[in-house]
């Protein structure tokens, strides 16, 4: 596929510029992602293969797949792992979506009001720089062994990069057009609700799905270092029982989850943003 751009100039001709696609680029999305993932399988087996590491350390590809069958078994049987698996689905949405409303809220304070700019995100960036993971057990002091303590640590992690977004996509609306809104007489509210935040919806949304991610890590650590009974903790046993395959397995079931999420905020961005070019990121997109 060739795509032409052409600038025309007072004193030359026109000029034309083309665009080509490479032979990687024409490959079928799902053909790119079998063989990518085919070739990573294979690296994984040779190294299991060439003893380049312990089995005991690094198990092959077959158990780990078999540990992944055995317990979408017990998911499907209702036992211990899909009861882990629902304890850390609600920490990671509940956390997710405090984590939206938080980091929205500063953001529009951030991009909106010159106090949150010199005043409050100088706070929230220290914030931001702590050492998250040494507040698991704080939070477990505060909030017990519950679910509250984890919704607490994926709110803690992942609130962050939905306000520098939220503050970033309103501070990309044309200056012009903003100037356009006053001299028409446009309220602030206005000027926010009907030029700024729409224009800020693919920066949003870019923040929230990196907050997706990063909500399934802040309850995973909660629960790795807090306690708990979801998957976390049986990561945390299954690896001081040297169970490296079935540690790879739930680590899999994970992956599965944040994947999910990352879908669903996808989808909704396509939705409501349908007017904005494809995002890169989108995994959900073809």
């Amino acid at each position: 596929m060739t795509t032409q751009v052409t600038t025309d100039d007072a004193a030359d001709a026109p000029v034309v510029y083309e665009e080509t696609e490479s032979l990687l680029d024409r490959v079928p999305r799902a053909v790119s992602i079998t063989v990518l993932g085919l070739l990573g399988l294979g690296i994984w087996q040779a190294a299991v293969s060439l003893e380049l590491i312990s089995r005991i350390l690094l198990p092959g590809p077959a158990e780990t797949f078999g540990e992944i069958v055995e317990s979408a078994a017990g998911i499907v049987a209702r036992d211990h792992v899909f009861d882990a698996l629902w304890i850390t689905t609600q920490e990671v949405i509940l956390g997710f979506i405090a984590a939206a409303a938080l980091g929205f809220g500063l953001g529009v304070v951030v991009g909106e009001t010159k106090f949150g700019q010199r005043a409050v995100m100088p706070y929230l960036v220290g914030f931001n720089a702590l050492p998250k993971v040494a507040f698991a057990p704080v939070f477990v002091a505060w909030l017990g062994f519950g679910i509250n303590s984890k919704i607490m640590m994926a709110l803690f992690i992942a609130f962050f990069p939905v306000i520098v977004d939220t503050a970033a996509g309103l501070a990309s609306a044309d200056r012009d057009t903003v100037m356009l809104f006053r001299a028409m007489g446009a309220s602030r509210w206005q000027t926010l609700r009907k030029l700024k935040l729409p224009a800020a919806l693919p920066f949003i949304f870019a923040g929230l799905k990196t907050a997706a991610v990063f909500s399934v890590v802040g309850a995973v650590v909660g629960e790795y270092l807090g306690g708990g009974k979801g998957l976390g903790e049986l990561v945390r046993l299954s690896a001081q029982q040297l169970r490296i395959d079935r540690v790879f397995a739930l680590i899999f079931y994970l992956s599965l989850l944040g994947l999910a999420l990352f879908a669903v905020i996808g989808w909704i961005e396509r939705k409501i943003v349908f007017w904005h070019r494809a995002d890169p990121t989108d995994v959900a997109s073809a």
